[in-house]
């Protein structure tokens, strides 16, 4: 069973569904989003958003504050009132890989913000321009190191998943590339697509068009097994990287010193979505995982993925001004 795998077997295991007295919410809330529209945590928002929306009487508001990634809008959620008026949707990258990229941050990702779920699970499909003279991932990697020039690729910003996925399949495979940061996929995917730049790690929502039509083509899936909506597609670890296995796990947050019974609240409202058949549906026909768990549940994930990705940035020499 693979890291991914098994957490999500955790999530699903821990949830009892506890409900609590304290009403909430009793105001608008906002759910900040630290990438620009288009991406897997913009996606996954706005379905919540509107579930929320409908089942619990209030209205939530998704706000996109891109920058530094995503630590902007982790940030802004860390200096909230802890009243869960505020709602973080991002992958863990905000807690697991920030400290380790960034000299400092402006918060402290275990003390200024709490973890409230861990929602869904996202895989990446490595995709290149049609330009690019590769039609499987063996190409590509023999391609890359006869490039006098490294080829330039996009993420959703610096510290994103995609730019740690690209890294370490850089310096596992010993090529050279260029990384070119955008402000979220809805800008990466169409500047692939353009050719301004080549090739990149992607989510299925931003990139599925692109895909099925042939102007991205796709080379590898990035989890150890392959994917049920592109059976045919190897993984990265079947072909030229065994062990590799790297996926976004996006979570949901609120700020730390939040009441437990509104994080229970906000956790029971988080899986209720999740779980709900047409929202099962939606996320599995573009790739998403559905979780759900407890919030202890999804810091012992945080705090195991902290160690991990602390290594493998030490290991890959990667750090952001």
């Amino acid at each position: 069973m693979n890291r991914f795998a098994l957490f999500l077997g955790l999530a699903l295991a821990a949830w009892s569904g506890g409900a609590c007295a304290q009403a909430w919410p009793q105001k608008p809330v906002r759910v900040l989003v630290g990438l620009a529209p288009g991406g897997n945590p913009d996606t996954l928002a706005r379905m919540l958003a509107a579930k929320w929306t409908a089942a619990l009487g209030q209205q939530f508001v998704v706000e996109n504050r891109p920058g530094a990634g995503s630590t902007v809008a982790a940030d802004l959620t860390a200096k909230s009132p802890p009243d869960g008026t505020v709602v973080l949707i991002s992958d863990s990258s905000v807690i697991t890989t920030a400290p380790h990229l960034f000299k400092s941050l402006p918060y402290d990702p275990f003390r200024d913000l709490q973890a409230v779920s861990l929602a869904v699970v996202v895989p990446m499909w490595l995709v290149v321009h049609p330009s690019v003279q590769a039609n499987s991932i063996q190409e590509l990697v023999a391609l890359a190191r006869s490039q006098k020039q490294p080829m330039p690729y996009a993420s959703s910003g610096n510290g994103s998943i995609h730019q740690i996925t690209m890294e370490l399949f850089r310096a596992d495979l010993r090529v050279d590339f260029t990384h070119v940061p955008f402000k979220g996929a809805g800008q990466s995917v169409p500047a692939m697509m353009a050719g301004d730049v080549l090739l990149g790690f992607v989510g299925y929502p931003a990139a599925a068009s692109a895909m099925k039509t042939g102007k991205l083509r796709v080379l590898a899936f990035s989890m150890a097994r392959r994917s049920s909506l592109t059976p045919a597609v190897p993984t990265v670890a079947e072909t030229v990287d065994p062990g590799f296995d790297m996926a976004a796990p996006l979570g949901v947050f609120v700020a730390a010193r939040t009441p437990r019974e509104i994080v229970a609240r906000v956790n029971g409202a988080v899986v209720d979505a999740v779980k709900a058949p047409d929202v099962v549906e939606r996320m599995g026909a573009i790739g998403m995982e559905p979780a759900g768990s407890t919030p202890e549940v999804y810091e012992k994930m945080l705090r195991s993925e902290y160690e991990r990705f602390g290594t493998l940035v030490k290991r890959i020499g990667l750090q952001i001004e």
